[in-house]
């Protein structure tokens, strides 16, 4: 490994331990949204550190093929404790004005497309259902009185003839609308008590 290289690693690595710094953070800030669930918080913790390594590897790589010297791990080291000393308090006062200000972009965008798309597309369907109702409403107005004005010429017919019907008819057909009439209470008095029953 030639003087160029071992240079290039230890800034490299340096640097990879300033962001392993800011990674671990960050990942700290987000952590609270899944603390309480164990399982969950317990995986991510694993395959957040499995990701820093990979990456760091990754830079090794490019810079020296990926090989280790003890060297390197001090390099980490410094560059973790560079971040904690001098970097911690302006990088997460940056991460809370980067998280406030993606909250408010959300929030204006979610405003706006309730305002925009959701609002009227509810307020057309409300309208919609508004006027279907009110257009079944007139038509069930209008075929009541249509068949108010088709049963009228029947009940005149029907009049006329009661009022020629012998008395002993008119007794019969009496007779039997009160029979039709308690059948009609008792049925209903039977269906109130299984309703109440039900209840």
């Amino acid at each position: 490994m030639t003087l160029t290289t071992q240079f290039l690693t230890i800034i490299s690595m340096i640097a990879g331990g300033i962001y392993l710094g800011a990674a671990v953070g960050t990942f700290r800030r987000f952590s609270r949204i899944w603390k309480k669930r164990l399982v969950f918080s317990f995986s991510i913790e694993i395959c957040f550190w499995l990701l820093q390594t990979l990456i760091l590897f990754y830079i090794l790589y490019l810079v020296n093929q990926g090989e280790l010297r003890f060297y390197i791990l001090l390099a980490i080291l410094c560059g973790f404790a560079m971040y904690k000393s001098l970097l911690e308090r302006v990088y997460l006062l940056f991460l809370e004005k980067v998280i406030s200000a993606v909250i408010s972009i959300y929030r204006f965008f979610y405003r706006l497309v309730q305002a925009v798309i959701v609002k009227p597309i509810l307020g057309l369907i409300r309208l919609t259902i508004a006027l279907l109702l009110w257009i079944w409403g007139i038509v069930l107005w209008i075929g009541w009185l249509a068949i108010k004005i088709i049963w009228y010429p029947f009940s005149l017919i029907f009049r006329l003839i009661w009022r020629l019907m012998p008395q002993n008819a008119k007794k019969y057909f009496t007779h039997l609308a009160g029979f039709y009439s308690k059948i009609k209470n008792k049925i209903n008095k039977w269906w109130k008590f299984l309703r109440e029953k039900r209840g």
